[in-house]
């Protein structure tokens, strides 16, 4: 985050992306050779002003923030960058759930004693699942969670850039893949279960038979 509060000579917050908008797109680009046009437009396009003194551009890896004042925006584009780290982090763990259901449902049927196993991966399923849900309450509900019209703008100007929309699909595809999953998993350990517990009813009764013609056999 570069914060710029004021220049020595005064200027308009256009100047940022007319005028200095190469240097700008290096610094937001961290590049140290000359940017071509497509890529500085692509770089300070996401730009927002309350007043002609004032924007905020921001960059995938990078925002300028020009403003005397601008803790609250640098505040909620922090806030956005949380939501980034946090979805990579829950994205990758379900990456990790994944691996592991596909490698549980193509591996070795299920066996009785995989029971336990079983309610701790679907334990695990259903924190992901919690976390999942309440960062997109955190999403959709940015308005609420920022309380100012131009704030809630530079939210979702750092949310278009971060891609937040498109991590939470991400996201969402995936614990429902898991669940499926999971399901399949759950269906076929309880079938695994009736299965066995038929050969315990049927070998009770073919003892019940076996040691009931023993006991009327005369000795």
């Amino acid at each position: 985050m570069f914060h710029i509060v004021r220049f020595t000579t005064e200027c308009e917050a256009a100047t940022l992306w007319t005028e200095q908008g190469q240097t700008v797109a290096q610094v937001l680009r961290a590049a140290r050779h000359p940017l071509s046009q497509q890529e500085l437009a692509d770089a300070t396009a996401l730009r927002l002003s309350f007043g002609p003194t004032d924007a905020t551009i921001i960059d995938t890896d990078a925002a300028v923030l020009f403003d005397a004042e601008g803790e609250d925006v640098r505040d909620v584009i922090e806030f956005a960058n949380t939501q980034l780290l946090e979805m990579r982090f829950l994205d990758q763990q379900l990456d990790d759930a994944l691996e592991r259901a596909y490698e549980s449902l193509l591996g070795r049927p299920p066996r009785f004693r995989d029971g336990p196993r079983l309610g701790s991966d679907l334990r695990r399923l259903a924190r992901l699942q919690l976390d999942g849900a309440i960062l997109f309450e955190q999403v959709t509900n940015a308005l609420k969670l920022v309380g100012d019209q131009f704030l809630a703008r530079v939210y979702a100007l750092a949310s278009r850039r971060f891609h937040l929309a498109e991590w939470d699909a991400s996201i969402s595809r995936k614990l429902q893949t898991i669940d499926g999953i999971y399901s399949k998993m759950t269906d076929r350990a309880a079938t695994r279960r009736m299965e066995i517990l038929e050969w315990i009813i049927i070998g009770l009764f073919v003892l019940s038979i076996a040691l009931s013609v023993f006991t009327l056999t005369p000795h």
